[in-house]
């Protein structure tokens, strides 16, 4: 009985068993497959990484989320980045193969990269797209991809110039309408002009003109028909009657006291709109919302018109293109992100998003703009623009208008002669590029000197370890250096020889992407360096900074030590703390206090010298003022650095000289020259040195300043050659300059040297 209920129980939950088993099969075989197709569903959706800057890098996530939705298969991942390191952020991931898929890319860029080769070219994507074509985008923003020939991007956001005016000052000034003509605007602006207080200087000017923009000049010029470069971009048009007839207009508005030249310049543009001070300027559709925000009680007493011409009334157009990098490995599906990106509801939603202007011309039919009818004026605008040459050089062509346009209006050479040294200047610049196709000397030369540097250090190691053979474990220490040795050979060593051998070559932003651009120069860089006059008047400069600054740097922080030093003065640790601060404060901060303190009509300086009955100086428009009142700001920034070392070395003086000296009738004058000074001896020698050397490096002032300018009267051999390597992108030029830095520095450094050893450990 017993054995028949074992049995009977063992086929139950042999029963039960089964069930169980054919109840687990369905989701056994569920488990399975998801094993096996869930890798290839992840394996089947795509990601694409879409690089954006500026305030379109923040919000470019919420544009990706909606297609994603749309597109569940690919997957976006975005990443914002700054403006101002987003070229070379593009430079090193374009020569480390790590570009982004998709780019925002700045119109004056496309030149740069097209030309690198690091773009895809985008016509066979075009020609099968029902979205991005080129009659559905303004011709002026759809010719801004074109490099070469080659189509590289598609307009994103568009970006041009009108006019802004005060409709009611003008019609006080008998104008209904705001200038449409050349004639119109000039004659505006003489009817605007106004002295109200007959002091004989001006209370209202005409219209606020840049007296060195390449980009409001190219506007006028080709407003005229006029053209800088013939139409292959392989000569310069600059003689022509042209470009003669659009400069001397442009600058006639500042001889006829129509625009300020330096008067002004550093007012706040929006305090000088709202007094009428610049009852007109030439902006872009930033300024609109802006203006509406910062002076709501102007509304309605000022608006925009398409800028004013003489045969035509074209201006310029700018933005930001879409990429897609010719290294991506899923350009499809950038592809698919780029005409998402240009559908005219997109466009919409992306202006109301950033108050970017769309590029496709339907979007402006949409309802929503007929509610903001200056943004309107900007689409009429595009209708008629156009775009600086596509060149990688252009930024050099650039910079050179704009020298030769500050030479002329502030009356340093006769138009004749600016147009005549430009016409030198561009076609210097296009026939740059000649030299030696050839990269195996430059691999030969970097090859050698790093044979030789090795050949040295160990010839160096053998000598000494013959010498010490008979101590034991002598390779243990260069063990233990290897590390160290090995993470200065990378980051400093190597380096510094490349940029040796760079010096050799013309290198520039296209050989970041293929080395075989790269040609051999030999010594022609330095050669160059003698027949330069910027880079003569840039070593000038910088002598002259540094011949005035130090000696008077070192005089106003020993001054200030020797009276800190001293027991009656109270509170010393506050005043010691307040005079190192601007030590400590960034550059760019200390520079809005000063250029205010600088300011022409309003600055602090120029109202003491009023005060006392002398005139007003223009201490950073005049070519005679500007290094001098740079000096005086860096004295006043870095003296409480070298306060503080002379404050050290006093409190390191034995008081019993002192004592010993006024024991023997000595005064407060003798006590400073026969103790003082002498105990000073070691510490101004090592405050002369490193002043010298700060001093040589002199960049952050005219960088932030001046900018090198009136007239390169600022601009110092750091700052040029941070010019020369960082935009224009001439990195071989730019370290050439570096090794004649480095020279002088190493000249000045023995000298140096020389005196410290002479006069180290004297204190009486």
């Amino acid at each position: 009985m017993s054995h028949m209920m074992i049995t009977m129980s063992k086929r139950g939950l042999s029963s039960r068993s089964n069930m169980s088993l054919r109840r687990l099969k369905p989701a056994a075989t569920t488990l399975l497959a998801m094993t096996f197709f869930i890798p290839l569903t992840l394996h089947a959706q795509q990601t694409i990484t879409v690089w954006a800057m500026g305030q379109e890098g923040i919000k470019i996530a919420e544009m990706a989320r909606r297609f994603e939705e749309e597109y569940p298969d690919i997957k976006v991942r975005t990443q914002a980045i700054p403006w101002d390191a987003a070229h070379e952020k593009l430079m090193t991931s374009v020569a480390g193969n790590i570009p982004p898929d998709v780019c925002q890319l700045g119109t004056t860029w496309m030149s740069e990269f097209g030309g690198m080769g690091a773009l895809e070219p985008l016509e066979s994507y075009v020609e099968q797209s029902k979205v991005a074509s080129p009659e559905k985008f303004y011709a002026g923003s759809w010719n801004t991809n074109i490099v070469n020939g080659n189509l590289y991007g598609i307009p994103w956001y568009v970006d041009t110039r009108v006019l802004f005016y005060r409709s009611d000052i003008l019609k006080e000034a008998g104008w209904e309408h705001p200038p449409e003509t050349w004639d119109e605007l000039e004659q505006c602006g003489l009817d605007l002009v106004r002295d109200f207080d007959g002091d004989g200087k001006i209370d209202r000017w005409g219209i606020a003109l840049p007296v060195k923009d390449w980009n409001t000049f190219c506007i006028f010029l080709w407003s005229n028909g006029g053209d800088i470069l013939n139409e292959d971009m392989t000569l310069s048009r600059v003689t022509s009657d042209e470009v003669k007839e659009t400069f001397d207009y442009y600058h006639g508005l500042f001889d006829k006291k129509i625009a300020p030249t330096a008067t002004g310049a550093d007012i706040d543009l929006f305090y000088a709109f709202r007094t009428g001070y610049y009852p007109m300027f030439i902006s872009g559709p930033w300024m609109v919302e802006m203006t509406h925000k910062e002076m709501p009680e102007l509304d309605g007493k000022w608006n925009v018109a398409v800028m004013p011409g003489k045969k035509t009334r074209t201006s310029f157009v700018g933005g930001c293109n879409l990429v897609v990098f010719k290294q991506s490995k899923n350009k499809d599906a950038a592809w698919k992100f780029v005409e998402f990106l240009s559908r005219p509801e997109v466009q919409v939603e992306w202006y109301k998003m950033t108050t970017d202007l769309p590029a496709v011309k339907a979007t402006w039919q949409d309802k929503f703009f007929d509610t903001k009818p200056m943004i309107k004026v900007f689409g009429e605008q595009m209708e008629d623009t156009k775009s600086p040459p596509n060149i990688p050089v252009w930024e050099q062509i650039a910079d050179k208008i704009q020298m030769r346009m500050e030479e002329a209006i502030l009356g340093k050479m006769s138009n004749e002669q600016a147009l005549k040294l430009l016409d030198e200047d561009i076609t210097r610049i296009l026939s740059a590029r000649a030299g030696y196709a050839n990269i195996k000397p430059v691999i030969f030369i970097f090859t050698g000197i790093l044979i030789a540097i090795i050949l040295v250090v160990y010839f160096i190691g053998r000598r000494r370890q013959t010498e010490t053979a008979g101590l034991k474990n002598i390779r243990a220490p260069y063990i233990f250096l290897i590390p160290s040795l090995a993470t200065l050979a990378v980051f400093l060593f190597v380096p510094v020889i490349f940029s040796l051998v760079m010096s050799l070559t013309d290198w520039d932003a296209m050989a970041l992407a293929n080395w075989g651009n790269v040609k051999f120069v030999g010594f022609s860089n330095y050669a160059n360096l003698l027949s330069d006059p910027i880079f003569w008047k840039s070593l000038v400069n910088t002598f002259i900074f540094v011949g005035i600054g130090v000696p008077l740097s070192i005089f106003v922080s020993l001054f200030f030590a020797v009276v800190l030093n001293e027991g009656f003065i109270k509170a010393r640790n506050f005043f010691r703390a307040g005079y190192f601060v601007p030590v400590v404060t960034t550059i760019v901060a200390v520079a809005v206090v000063w250029r205010w303190l600088y300011n022409v009509d309003y600055g602090l300086f120029n109202w003491l010298m009023q005060s006392i009955g002398a005139p007003a100086q223009n201490w950073l428009g005049s070519s005679r003022l500007a290094l001098p009142s740079l000096i005086i700001m860096a004295v006043w920034r870095n003296f409480g650095y070298n306060m503080v070392i002379f404050l050290a070395g006093l409190q390191a003086i034995p008081k019993a000289q002192y004592e010993a000296a006024k024991i023997d009738g000595a005064g407060w004058l003798d006590c400073f020259t026969k103790v003082t000074i002498p105990g000073l001896k070691p510490t101004t020698v090592f405050v002369t040195i490193t002043t010298l050397i700060g001093y040589f490096q002199f960049f952050a002032e005219p960088y932030v300043m001046t900018k090198g300018g009136p007239l390169n009267s600022t601009i110092s051999i750091v700052l040029y050659m941070y010019n020369q390597g960082f935009k224009y992108f001439k990195f071989g030029y730019a370290s050439a300059i570096a090794y004649v830095l480095f020279i002088i520095i190493f000249i000045f450094s023995m000298i140096q040297l020389k005196l410290s050893q002479r006069g180290g450990g004297t204190y009486a």
